[in-house]
């Protein structure tokens, strides 16, 4: 039942975000791809690299739950943990967005 509260609430902050392609949608992408710098020296958008996931085919709502069930502790992997715990959920949401983009392209 808390899973679920939490993967609820998860998905009703990435709807907030998931913003049309706009000046603020725009804004969140751009902030989503100068912050991916730091994900693509692990992770690429397309191919799995040495047992690491790509990022390009994530919808935001998933990529989002997911950095919470890192910042939670629900999933564990130290890096992924590490990561999370320094991203505000600003910065999560604008990583969704820019990777759930990179999908439709």
């Amino acid at each position: 039942m808390i899973s679920m509260r939490r993967e609820a609430a998860a998905l009703s902050f990435a709807l907030l975000f998931a913003l049309p392609r706009g000046a603020a949608g725009d804004e969140l992408f751009e902030y989503g791809e100068y912050l991916s710098s730091q994900c693509s020296t692990c992770h690429r958008l397309d191919a799995f690299e040495g047992g690491i996931p790509p990022l390009g085919h994530l919808p935001e709502d998933y990529f989002i739950i997911a950095m919470r069930e890192y910042k939670s502790g629900r999933r564990s992997n130290p890096a992924m943990v590490s990561v999370a715990n320094a991203l505000t959920d600003e910065e999560i949401a604008a990583l969704a967005a820019y990777y759930a983009a990179q999908r439709q392209e």
